[in-house]
């Protein structure tokens, strides 16, 4: 077992490995210290065994029980443990399940608020306010000098990959009705964790409308010569079933529908004219980067999805409007009253990626921190009985499911996997740290 100073988990390489990968450069910069950067949907088992850290960097934790974590404090008891917290800018219903709600979330666990207001959110939840830092955002970070020239040219760079013409209006949309996707098991999964029974299905049934809606919207859009449409599934949300789902809304999807997951939301944000999404805080990225947004409302927003930017987000309500922006000759500068928003309420504290790898710094000396939750990993530790009894039924249900599909049955559907394109590899985290290195600095 090798001894380090820092773990960072990584739950979607697209959304979070470009920020790691620039903390642990500021890291090693600043201390010449060791990090580490892996996936937590990854193979976590030998990780464990790998590694002895001193810190660990979480991208969730309301408790526990959350995916992959107990499984972590067993295993690194003694280690001090930062809440990254990558969803952050919630919904009314989104409060009561992102909440904090156990004693170790509340009372083990150093988070990190991008602002005054998830800091006010945590302390509501129980969060003793010497557990909480406020940091600014990373992702948002990544749009300011200097970590924007890590970019480069985007667009002709995806313009090549994927065919687009550059000359054409890039109409970019970064889709967020993940919930249409959600079979009866996940919103029960929803419900146990907070959410409102009453809203979770409700939350289901609004996002499949609008995604059916919405989807015809962006074919019809295919018709107009001058734009390219690009449609990029959520990271959760595996491109075959986000194809299947719109196959059967709107029939045969036109090759001038570009489906592409691939990517950073970044790279498509810098390299687009205009910007389209449903509540998706990727508008607000879109502010950032100065481009023209638009909030797609094809039915009214549920009173518990509100969230206190959305008025100040330009909508569009029916396909002719959606059309209408696309061939307008001129895209209006729509973007400035959110990028106000933002950067008054998430980037007023400095540079927050320097500000994270400092903290981590500070986390690895033992001069800031939740105590480490030996209390925690004793209570949850599994005797050798019941490990066996888990890995045998978890082994028991996966031989069961394949039995059934060699016959020409399913007996269950087996869970989607929502890290399709999560798997880490060693090689491309240092690709990206040297690429840091480069535009950062060495010294």
């Amino acid at each position: 077992m090798k001894h380090i100073d820092v773990v960072y988990f990584v739950e979607h390489v697209a959304r979070e490995l470009d920020i790691a990968c620039a903390v642990r450069h500021r890291f090693q910069q600043r201390t010449g210290g060791t990090m580490e950067i892996l996936g937590i949907g990854g193979d976590l088992a030998a990780a464990l065994k790998r590694y002895h850290p001193r810190a660990v960097a979480l991208p969730f934790c309301t408790s526990i029980d959350d995916f992959g974590v107990a499984d972590v404090v067993r295993a690194w008891p003694e280690a001090r443990y930062l809440n990254l917290s990558f969803e952050q800018v919630l919904g009314k219903t989104q409060k009561r399940a992102k909440a904090p709600r156990d004693h170790f979330a509340r009372h083990r666990v150093l988070h990190l608020a991008w602002g005054e207001f998830f800091a006010r959110f945590l302390e509501d939840a129980g969060v003793p306010r010497e557990h909480i830092v406020v940091n600014g955002n990373p992702t948002y970070a990544l749009y300011q000098p200097p970590y924007q020239a890590y970019y480069g040219d985007p667009r002709r760079e995806l313009a090549q990959r994927y065919g687009l013409d550059p000359e054409k209006r890039w109409a970019f949309i970064p889709e967020n009705y993940g919930w249409a996707f959600f079979s009866d098991r996940l919103v029960r999964d929803r419900i146990r964790r907070g959410f409102d029974p009453d809203d979770a299905y409700r939350y289901r049934d609004f996002a499949r409308r609008s995604l059916k809606e919405a989807a015809r919207w962006w074919v019809e859009a295919t018709a107009v010569p001058q734009v390219e449409v690009v449609v990029r599934p959520r990271p959760a949300i595996p491109r075959e079933l986000f194809v299947r789902t719109m196959e059967e809304s709107v029939g045969n999807i036109p090759d001038m529908l570009h489906i592409i997951k691939e990517g950073s939301v970044r790279e498509w944000l810098f390299a687009s004219d205009v910007v389209f999404s449903s509540y998706s805080t990727t508008l607000l990225e879109a502010a950032i980067t100065r481009k023209p947004l638009y909030m797609l409302a094809p039915h009214p927003f549920p009173d518990f999805l509100y969230a206190e930017w959305y008025p100040l987000a330009e909508t569009v309500e029916s396909g002719d409007a959606f059309v209408d922006v696309l061939t307008r000759p001129r895209l209006e500068n729509n973007w400035q009253p959110l990028e106000a928003w933002v950067r008054r309420n998430m980037m007023s504290n400095g540079d927050a990626i320097a500000n994270l790898a400092a903290l981590l710094a500070k986390m690895v000396d033992g001069r800031q921190g939740a105590p480490p939750p030996l209390d925690v990993a004793a209570a949850i530790r599994q005797t050798p009985v019941q490990e066996v009894a888990f890995r045998a039924r978890k082994m028991g249900w996966g031989a069961l499911y394949w039995a059934s599909k060699a016959v020409g049955g399913e007996l269950f559907k087996k869970h989607w996997m929502a890290h399709e394109d999560d798997r880490l590899s060693p090689v491309e985290i240092q690709r990206r740290t040297a690429r840091w290195a480069e535009i950062l600095g060495e010294g």
